[in-house]
């Protein structure tokens, strides 16, 4: 009795081995027991592997667009702020010195990006008071110095 083996390779499953007997008395292939309990693995794989996606993809959609459905960039700062706490949250329990680290890094940034932002406001300030004939801030509200 010959016997033909394929080798199938999927990136989500790994390998699996189909035999397949041909002999004239049979008629019928046979396809190894071990082989369908793999394929029907390998499927459930994948469709798992597709719903996380999906699942993944309308949560980021959802959150994303808050702000735009309601109006309300507070809003969407909130939902921001709550999935980078959930996040590092979910970190803490997998690995404590990365979120840590984490942690560290949103901080960091955070701090450089209000330093960046306060400082192009302060100057676009200065530029506007500059253009309506003000020297300063302080001359602009009516400050004036003690000059006895």
């Amino acid at each position: 009795m010959a016997e033909v083996r394929v080798r199938i390779t999927d990136d989500l499953g790994g390998n699996e081995t189909i035999s397949k007997a041909t002999n004239k008395e049979v008629g019928t292939g046979q396809i190894a027991s071990d082989s369908l309990g793999a394929k029907v693995n390998n499927s459930k794989a994948k469709t798992n592997a597709v719903a996380l996606m999906l699942g993944r993809q309308s949560i980021n959609y959802a959150t994303s667009n808050v702000g735009k459905w309601t109006g309300n960039s507070h809003y969407q700062a909130v939902v921001n702020n709550v999935n980078d706490a959930v996040g590092i949250g979910i970190l803490a329990v997998v690995n404590p010195l990365v979120a840590l680290a984490a942690t560290a890094f949103r901080i960091g940034t955070t701090a450089i990006d209000s330093w960046y932002t306060n400082r192009e406001n302060r100057i676009a300030s200065e530029r506007k008071l500059a253009r309506a004939g003000f020297s300063s801030s302080g001359e602009a509200i009516g400050y004036r110095r003690n000059t006895r």
